[in-house]
C-alpha cells in the first residue's frame, strides 16, 4: 500500500477534530466486533445477503451490493461509514 505524504494526509483531516475521529473509529470497531463474534447469527438471519452494519448494529440488508447501498443512502448512512459484508454460506469472505 502506498504510504501518505504528510501533506496530503493533513488535507484529509483538515477540518476534522480528534472528537470526530475517536467517535467513527468507536463507531468502526463496535460493526467490527459485530462481524467477527455475531458471525453465525448473520449466516443463519442473512444468508447470501449483503449486509450493512453502522454502529455495531445492522442497518439494512440486500439480495444485491447496488440495493445494499441505496438502501443504506435512504436510511441516511453514508457508505463510507459502514461496514459492508456478503454474508456468503460457502465459508469464503468477502469484506468491504
Amino acid at each position: 500500500m502506498a504510504q501518505l505524504a504528510k501533506k496530503n494526509l493533513a488535507g484529509y483531516l483538515r477540518g476534522v477534530n480528534p472528537q470526530q475521529i475517536d467517535r467513527e473509529l468507536r463507531s468502526f470497531s463496535r460493526a467490527a466486533r459485530v462481524l467477527s463474534s455475531d458471525h453465525p447469527r448473520l449466516v443463519g438471519r442473512h444468508p447470501e445477503q449483503w449486509v450493512g452494519l453502522h454502529n455495531g448494529s445492522t442497518c439494512t440488508t440486500a439480495k444485491s451490493l447496488s440495493a445494499l447501498l441505496s438502501r443504506l443512502k435512504k436510511r441516511g448512512f453514508s457508505p463510507n461509514d459502514a461496514i459492508i459484508r456478503y454474508i456468503d454460506t460457502s465459508g469464503r469472505k468477502l469484506i468491504l
